[in-house]
């Protein structure tokens, strides 16, 4: 065999990884596994992380929120707590369960994502000691990761920077002792991984602390059976999708692994189907304001005037609104993507000036975008950050008084009352300018 049939092969395996039949098999395998594992947890919730993880939950097991701990906050000698991703929701299933299931993945040959190994135990440690603090319980706060993914030097390195995280969070403004008061126990990652099954289910009951299970869905090894197996197939989905949802590989599962020759045309005649369905449903005011951000469906009419008294579209299809209500209803032309850093720059100040006869009357505004997570959070960001003191009331507040610390404070009213919120840096670098650059 020559180099050139080298290059073939290698090049048809290539090929072959790529393929979305063969991703939507290995995701098939995987999620198999997660359920089994769900089935040694009884009582436990199942939690996707966003983005990859999500794919691998059964929608008949999945909790109905998921979490987003990000695996670049675990990368090393950039380890993070993000306020942004403080996932304060699952606190409640935590004390209603005594424990959860986390879903994730990843590919490259690791058993378990960053996100698995140091994001969350960063996050257990340094909520733990926050409670401590503001609880003035005696517990465990050390952090505990897994010894064989990470060393002992980096464990040691990332536990001398809780004490800053924690700092960070007790300066946030969140209340700590409302978000976690029916947490009873600290927190404790636990690893499940697909290469090392467990024998036997484990048994928390006497435990003293609460199970935070940490399950990697693929294996690093070959697992294929009548097709390639990838490891780690729904990462980066964007990039082999299209539009393809976890949400519609469920709906569709059966149709989609059913032929390697059709998986693509399946694909394409399912997801444009759903071009006028796509998009977020749910909606949140965020704290005492009148303000709620939300998705597609949710600025729906005439539905959506039972809810609200106006409404601003993000980018979202623009949708028929009756002379009634046109005056109510302001509709921004954004696009989700880089060239629509510039939109949102011009979009802010037309946001402002629109909204503000409402929310100075307390009158409820819903802000929205195709999915509602990106576009919206930004718009509605800057609303709270111009309209709303530090407690929530009506307040017009003057440039000169925008600080960083103020903006980011009311990201975080958004965050934590929104668990879709996932704004992009690139736009919310916008919301900064537009207040910073004008003091």
């Amino acid at each position: 065999m020559d180099s050139s049939d080298l290059y073939r092969i290698s090049e048809e395996l290539r090929k072959e990884s790529r393929s979305t039949y063969n991703r939507l098999r290995s995701i098939d395998a995987d999620a198999q596994f997660v359920t089994d594992v769900s089935q040694m947890f009884p009582g436990f919730p199942v939690i996707g992380n966003e983005r990859c993880g999500v794919w691998y939950v059964d929608p008949q097991i999945a909790y109905a929120d998921s979490v987003y701990f990000k695996s670049t906050d675990g990368h090393t000698g950039n380890w993070k707590f993000s306020l942004r991703r403080a996932n304060t929701h699952v606190f409640a299933a935590l004390a209603r369960h005594g424990g959860c299931l986390i879903v994730d993945s990843t590919r490259k040959g690791k058993s378990m994502p960053d996100s698995f190994s140091r994001t969350i135990p960063v996050w257990c440690a340094v909520w733990n000691t926050a409670i401590r603090m503001v609880r003035g319980v005696e517990w465990d706060c050390a952090l505990h990761t897994p010894p064989s993914v990470v060393s002992e030097s980096e464990s040691s390195q990332m536990q001398g920077l809780v004490p800053r995280f924690v700092q960070s969070l007790l300066e946030s403004g969140m209340d700590i002792g409302e978000l976690t008061g029916s947490v009873g126990k600290p927190l404790r990652p636990i690893w499940v991984t697909r290469d090392q099954r467990l024998a036997m289910p484990p048994d928390f009951g006497d435990a003293d602390f609460v199970p935070v299970v940490c399950v990697s869905a693929s294996s690093t090894r070959d697992c294929s059976q009548g097709f390639m197996y990838v490891q780690g197939a729904a990462d980066d989905h964007e990039l082999w999708a299209g539009e393809l949802t976890a949400q519609l590989y469920w709906q569709h599962r059966t149709e989609l692994l059913r032929d390697r020759n059709e998986c693509l045309a399946v694909v394409k005649r399912i997801t444009q189907q759903c071009v006028q369905s796509n998009g977020s449903t749910g909606f949140s005011f965020i704290r005492t304001t009148n303000v709620a951000v939300g998705g597609q469906a949710s600025g729906q009419p005439p539905a959506c005037w039972r809810h609200f008294d106006a409404i601003i579209n993000c980018g979202a299809p623009e949708l028929a609104v009756d002379a009634e209500h046109a005056k109510r209803y302001l509709y921004m032309p954004i696009t989700d993507s880089k060239r629509g850093q510039s939109e949102m720059a011009g979009a802010i100040p037309q946001a402002l000036e629109f909204a503000g006869p409402f929310v100075s009357s307390n009158a409820r505004v819903l802000v929205h975008c195709a999915q509602g997570s990106n576009l919206s959070v930004c718009v509605a960001l800057a609303i709270l950050v111009q309209y709303f003191d530090a407690q929530g009331e009506f307040r017009i507040n003057a440039r000169s008084e925008v600080t960083k610390q103020m903006i980011q404070k009311r990201l975080l009213w958004i965050t934590t009352a929104y668990t879709k919120a996932n704004p992009q840096r690139a736009m919310l670098k916008q919301v900064n300018r537009h207040f910073m650059d004008l003091v």
